[in-house]
């Protein structure tokens, strides 16, 4: 197909799935990436009916914008308000060049960083105009998240590992969690963990979190953890009161990352090294489905790898100065990195930690000192 409006090559609109997992390698006969898609050419009609040049805008997203919004016939027609959604995703992709399209529930255009449903931007062009400016800026910096997400990838990649990962000779034990019966309204036994067999959460479920108090148990996870770091480590164990009220644990080891664990329920704070935060659990809505053995498992997780010196945090990363962040279990089998803004911070406590952050070995706190002879 060819056409005087977009510059192509033109491509069926991707199948349902076909681009939406990004991760997946590509397979040999696999379709590339779609930049834009036939089937726009309605849209293109009505334009030139409108007195308006298609091609002029292909190039303004504002200007689509703008004639779609004084135009609301053209969502009472499915051909026309489905062309019209292929027009803007096209636009975006002119106007964005990294951006290619996938299916998911509806059509999207986007990059890693931004995904945009285009059937439901043609209706929010209608029915919510005065939004145009707002999704304009928003657009605006959309070329620097990809750049800011390719500069995360790549320090994800890299081969960078520890100096040392220094565990002790007897092994963390978990304690015996009790074992916690909930029930539903109707009087069921709620099998937390088993809840959706098939992998699919009802959709009210994201927005329920019933029984909380299932977390309880990580109060013993907790003291657990503490005795075996001050049984094994050189560190220091402070309880002390935060200005919220909230009773803490500090771990301040001979070297290395600092933790500091603020116990509740239905939620465990960690907070170590610079800047890093994590909630265990991060979610308890019905949907995750957690259960306080998986809670602990992250816990665990984070805490020991953090002690081993499987923790490291660079920062500050690229142009807009995020945080990166990466936690492995010292087997090395799990690694999980995160990335983004800090919260506001008051600016010596930013520069407090850039000092803290340079003098690391490419991020990396060095794993705390062993014992002599442990406690």
């Amino acid at each position: 197909m060819s056409s005087d409006v977009f510059p192509g090559p033109f491509g069926p609109m991707p199948e349902a799935g076909a681009a939406a997992i990004l991760w997946m390698p590509p397979q040999p006969d696999a379709p590339g990436p779609v930049r834009f898609v036939d089937g726009f050419e309605p849209f293109a009609e009505f334009a030139r009916g409108q007195g308006t040049d298609p091609a002029v805008l292909a190039v303004d997203l504002g200007a689509t914008w703008d004639v779609i919004a004084g135009h609301p016939e053209v969502l009472e027609s499915e051909t026309l308000a489905t062309a019209a959604a292929r027009f803007v995703g096209n636009v975006i992709a002119d106007v964005h060049p990294a951006a290619t399209w996938r299916m998911t529930s509806e059509p999207e255009i986007g990059t890693n960083t931004l995904s945009i449903p285009v059937t439901g931007l043609v209706q929010g062009m209608v029915q919510q105009p005065d939004q145009r400016d707002a999704f304009l800026q928003m657009l605006a910096s959309w070329e620097q998240d990809d750049i800011d997400d390719e500069e995360m990838r790549a320090l994800s990649a890299q081969d960078s590992a520890p100096a040392a990962v220094i565990v002790p000779a007897r092994a963390y034990v978990r304690p015996a969690l009790p074992i916690l019966t909930f029930h539903d309204d109707r009087g069921e036994v709620v099998r937390y963990g088993h809840r959706w067999p098939d992998g699919i959460a009802p959709e009210e479920s994201y927005s329920q979190e019933s029984h909380p108090e299932r977390f309880a148990p990580l109060s013993l996870v907790v003291d657990a953890l503490v005795e075996h770091l001050s049984r094994e480590y050189v560190v220091e164990v402070r309880r002390e009161v935060g200005e919220d009220g909230a009773e803490r644990i500090v771990l301040a080891p001979a070297r290395g990352a600092q933790i500091t664990i603020t116990p509740a329920v239905p939620s465990v704070c960690v907070e170590a090294g610079a800047l890093f935060h994590a909630i265990v659990p991060s979610c308890i809505c019905d949907a995750c489905d957690e259960t306080a053995e998986t809670a602990a498992d992250e816990l665990e997780r984070i805490v020991l790898s953090i002690a081993a010196g499987g923790f490291r945090e660079k920062y500050p990363v690229g142009r807009r100065a995020w945080l990166y962040t990466e936690v492995r279990s010292p087997d090395g089998e799990r690694r999980e990195s995160s990335s983004g803004p800090l919260p506001e911070l008051p600016a010596e406590e930013r520069e407090r930690a850039t000092a803290l952050l340079r003098g690391l070995d490419d991020g990396w706190w060095p794993a705390w000192p062993l014992r002599e002879t442990p406690a």
